[in-house]
């Protein structure tokens, strides 16, 4: 009998649906818990055709991953497209950034799992070639943020640093602070007090005010950035996070 052959939507749907599935056992069990054989357990398909999607576990991370990347890239997008300063941008890059990871708080984390050598070794070249792709569609808003700012001379880091060097410091702030205090710390007195949206803000402009990123913090109302963050760019979101009983506090 010949194989049937899967139309290009169908292949999309399929992969969908098994992403879908490794995502809420996921969310349900754990990461380390996660196999292909407690997969076919939860899904209509065979391990074969699983196999015919994601050569592995790792591939299916890796996949996850990338699904992750995907939707915040299009919110990274929108923060560039923010009809205000660069600094304002780059403001709302990181409130993009804390607003992924309050509605996907599992392929938030999952870039961690990504990035170890478990994964890249055994994940797919096509899984890959992906990653690396949309790697550069999450930074490149970033660095045309710096480029335009250093245009316009409203930045002067104490230091030389790269376009890629000053990505790098905010993308490693925005997501130490988001994975410190979005997760349970009720039992940790240190975080006790502090509240992710509030102390994003904060990091943000000690980050800023030290790049000498105009216009420093005491010199411009970003309170009504804030405001039109919420209400315009990423008034979905916050609808989103509302429906689920989190309001900002800020």
């Amino acid at each position: 009998m010949t194989p049937r052959i899967l139309d290009i939507k169908t292949q999309v749907e399929r992969e969908n649906t098994l992403l879908d599935c490794a995502h809420a056992f996921i969310q349900r069990e754990s990461i380390a818990a996660l196999t292909i054989d407690k997969l076919v357990k939860e899904l209509p398909f065979s391990k074969g055709t699983i196999y015919n999607h994601f050569n592995s576990k790792e591939d299916i991370l890796l996949g996850l991953c990338n699904r992750g990347m995907s939707i915040l890239a299009e919110l990274f997008n929108r923060a560039r497209q923010f009809d205000g300063l660069p600094r304002e941008q780059g403001l709302a890059i990181h409130f993009a950034y804390m607003l992924y990871a309050k509605l996907h708080p599992t392929l938030f984390m999952l870039v961690l799992t990504a990035k170890t050598s478990n994964i890249t070794d055994k994940a797919s070249a096509s899984k890959q070639e992906e990653h690396l792709l949309l790697e550069g569609k999450l930074i490149g808003p970033i660095v045309s943020i710096f480029q335009e700012s250093l245009d316009r001379n409203e930045i002067s880091p104490p230091m030389p640093m790269t376009l890629e060097q000053l990505a790098f410091a905010c993308w490693s702030l925005s997501f130490g602070t988001n994975a410190l205090l979005l997760q349970n710390i009720e039992h940790c007195g240190t975080r006790s007090n502090l509240v992710v949206e509030r102390e994003l803000i904060n990091n943000v402009n000690l980050l800023f005010d030290g790049f000498q990123f105009q216009p420093l913090t005491n010199d411009f109302d970003w309170t009504n950035t804030i405001s039109r963050l919420k209400s315009i760019t990423f008034c979905k979101e916050i609808d989103n996070l509302k429906s689920r009983g989190h309001i900002l506090a800020i």
